[in-house]
């Protein structure tokens, strides 16, 4: 993998930079958003995460993601999260973006750091990333908008749903074995270890297109959002396949 990837253009307000992972003992590539005035006042902004998918960058989602940020009066971040790190070089991406990037992030910049104000998102790996950092740290962050997650590898490592029609989820959710689903570190055992802490602090979206391989993943993670009686949102738009500008 590629550790800095700036883009070929920049939105508006968007700067490419880079921070040092003691972790990873390389910098790493981040694109950050500064609202209008970031420069001529003194307010801390909310700030906002964005993971990205797998074999993709910190670049990759900023031009896509550019309507939904621009006029917002919070700071939104885009860091290389790349998976491939993990399973390829065996580097805790985990422990770089909570231990490491976002301290660095909320030291180097005016971040509001009230955890209400503090949130994250992330498209297909990176909307399964986000959405187990925020139940596996209930109270870090305020908000969690998962778009297309990939969950099953936080189900079991067996698991067979990717690119199964939407009529299989309900087989599929099921089917849930509490040995193989619920380890100790798996999403489901943290959801449900942590029901009672992210009631009432955190805010859940889950957007996935009807069309994606991803549906069932998604399908079975609402199915069990619902079953805790956990309040979250989600949205299903119709036909729309594996592309985070079809399910925006």
């Amino acid at each position: 993998m590629e550790y800095i990837n700036p883009p070929k253009e920049l939105p508006r307000n968007v700067i490419h930079k880079t921070f040092y992972s003691e972790i990873l003992n390389h910098e790493l590539g981040y694109n950050i958003f500064l609202p209008s005035g970031y420069e001529n006042d003194e307010t801390t902004y909310p700030v906002h995460y964005h993971l990205h998918g797998w074999e993709d960058n910190e670049s990759s989602d900023i031009w896509t993601l550019h309507n939904a940020y621009k006029n917002n009066q919070a700071i939104t971040v885009f860091p290389n999260n790349s998976p491939q790190i993990e399973d390829n070089e065996n580097i805790p991406v985990e422990e770089i973006i909570i231990n490491e990037f976002i301290p660095f992030i909320e030291n180097e910049y005016r971040a509001d750091k009230n955890p209400a104000n503090r949130s994250i998102s992330g498209f297909s790996m990176g909307g399964g990333m986000a959405f187990y950092y925020a139940v596996k740290y209930p109270g870090f962050f305020g908000s969690v908008t998962a778009y297309a997650g990939t969950y099953h590898l936080y189900f079991h490592k067996d698991y067979q749903g990717v690119g199964q029609p939407p009529s299989k989820a309900a087989e599929l959710y099921n089917k849930l074995n509490e040995e193989q689903y619920f380890k100790e570190d798996g999403i489901l055992n943290l959801v449900n270890t942590n029901k009672e802490k992210i009631n009432g602090t955190l805010r859940i979206k889950m957007h996935v297109g009807s069309a994606d391989v991803l549906f069932c993943d998604n399908e079975i993670m609402h199915l069990y959002l619902d079953s805790l009686h956990i309040p979250h949102e989600y949205r299903i738009i119709e036909k729309a396949d594996h592309d985070l500008s079809k399910i925006l």
